[in-house]
């Protein structure tokens, strides 16, 4: 119990690091769904958005996601200092995309399946039941893990040997927990909210609130990264 509690702790310093932004686009991401209900010219805007969205289908999901959740949290972090600023380092960008946009293929998949199961409704239990099966299920039991293995393999240099002793070491508590704790606490409040607008602008307003998820990701990821030297050196 107390390597769990260590574990969402860890999950908990990653939410922590970037709460205040967190919050902050979390609330204007619920004022854009007030204002498109409520005030026409947004909801003519959104809806230019959703003929996009609707064109470009599984693509438009997959590319939003390796921009917003990839490559401008990559730049930032780059710029900033957290991250290296070489060859190496544009190669994790690269990579860090791929997990992002590979990932929006289950969600982009799930989110119609959410839309067909429970129906388009926004009312406020539909909004929930979404919310629940989106985050103690689809999440917990598949998302979390793709983008979990994905990370994981980045931060030890792209070695499926060492990826292998990872996944043997306690992958849940390790790994799993402090990544899920770190997702409930952004994702909760942020679903939500995504599911209070129409399918077609579901999207759109999840890459929104994933980049500075992708943040709190990258924050999570570099304080597992003290733990990796015994899976690059093991034999």
């Amino acid at each position: 119990m107390k390597r769990v509690l260590e574990s969402a702790h860890q999950g908990w310093l990653g939410a922590k690091e970037n709460l205040i932004p967190g919050l902050v686009i979390i609330f204007f991401a619920a004022l854009l769904v007030t204002t498109y209900y409520l005030y026409s010219p947004v909801r003519d805007a959104l809806e230019g958005l959703q003929t996009i969205s609707k064109s470009w289908g599984l693509m438009f999901s997959m590319l939003t996601s390796a921009i917003g959740a990839g490559l401008i949290p990559g730049l930032y972090l780059m710029a900033i200092g957290k991250s290296r600023r070489d060859a190496r380092g544009f190669l994790d960008i690269l990579f860090t995309c791929f997990v992002w946009a590979t990932n929006m293929i289950w969600v982009d998949y799930f989110y119609r399946f959410q839309d067909s199961f429970w129906g388009p409704s926004t009312t406020f239990g539909i909004v929930i039941s979404k919310m629940l099966l989106d985050q103690f299920v689809f999440t917990a039991f598949l998302s979390i893990h793709h983008v979990g293995i994905g990370f994981r393999l980045r931060d030890l240099n792209y070695d499926f040997s060492a990826l292998g002793r990872a996944l043997r070491d306690d992958w849940i508590i390790k790994v799993t927990m402090p990544m899920l704790v770190n997702c409930w606490l952004t994702w909760i409040p942020g679903t939500l909210v995504v599911y209070s607008l129409p399918l077609p602008l579901q999207i759109p307003l999840m890459v929104l609130i994933q980049f500075f998820f992708a943040l709190e990701m990258a924050f999570v990821s570099s304080k597992m990264k003290t733990d990796l030297q015994p899976l690059l050196t093991d034999n």
